[in-house]
């Protein structure tokens, strides 16, 4: 008679015990749990980087344009439509400007404010052939510069102490602040309960 050397086992084979099978289950289990938080905590990492690239990039964007601008703010002590002021609060501000280094005469009035968490810009090109560089009230037309923005805040120095305000329209002699600062924060929300956020200060220097 043929012996079946395949299915032969001792009487001590008895299989895996139970100690055996939970202990199996247990690191199968932990494995399974490990291997799904790397991948969540790889995944928030991700996602937070790339918001982190987005908020630098908007704060960049933002603090140039108004930094190229505003430094080359332009007043004078004329009468009327002609007279050149410049004018700023904590949240806003307004100035002329040239609109670009290349064309002589070409200049722009400027307005910059911030408003449901977006900074908004205003810009009205003067009419070499009927100047007026008067300021509208508000910002008529004006345009969005940068969105989710959770602070805009405006400071001005007299070379002495910083101010809130800016206004030269009542001066006698006109004169523009010798240094303006400027601080954004921007935020593009939470992740696990955490703020995401930058925020930038620069110091500006104006006139010319």
């Amino acid at each position: 008679m043929r012996k079946n050397i395949l299915f032969q086992c001792s009487e001590e084979d008895k299989g895996f015990t139970l100690i055996e099978v939970l202990i199996a289950t247990f690191v199968f289990t932990f494995v399974c749990f490990t291997s799904i938080f790397i991948l969540k905590n790889s995944l928030l990492s991700s996602r937070k980087k790339t918001i982190e690239k987005e908020i630098l990039k908007e704060i960049i964007y933002v603090s140039e344009f108004i930094e190229n601008r505003i430094s080359n703010a332009m007043i004078n002590d004329l009468k009327g439509d002609n007279r050149m002021n410049f004018k700023g609060e904590k949240t806003w501000v307004k100035f002329i400007a040239p609109f670009s280094e290349d064309k002589e005469g070409d200049l722009v009035k400027f307005g910059i404010y911030w408003n449901n968490n977006k900074i908004m810009v205003q810009m009205v090109r003067i009419d070499s052939k009927n100047p007026d560089f008067r300021f509208f009230e508000g910002f008529p037309g004006a345009q969005v510069l940068g969105e989710d923005i959770k602070e805009f805040n405006l400071k001005y120095f007299d070379g002495k102490i910083w101010k809130d305000n800016w206004d030269t329209e009542f001066m006698k002699e006109p004169v523009l602040p010798e240094l303006i600062e400027i601080k954004i924060v921007v935020s593009k929300g939470k992740m696990e309960g955490k703020e995401i956020e930058k925020e930038i200060k620069k110091i500006i220097k104006i006139g010319w």
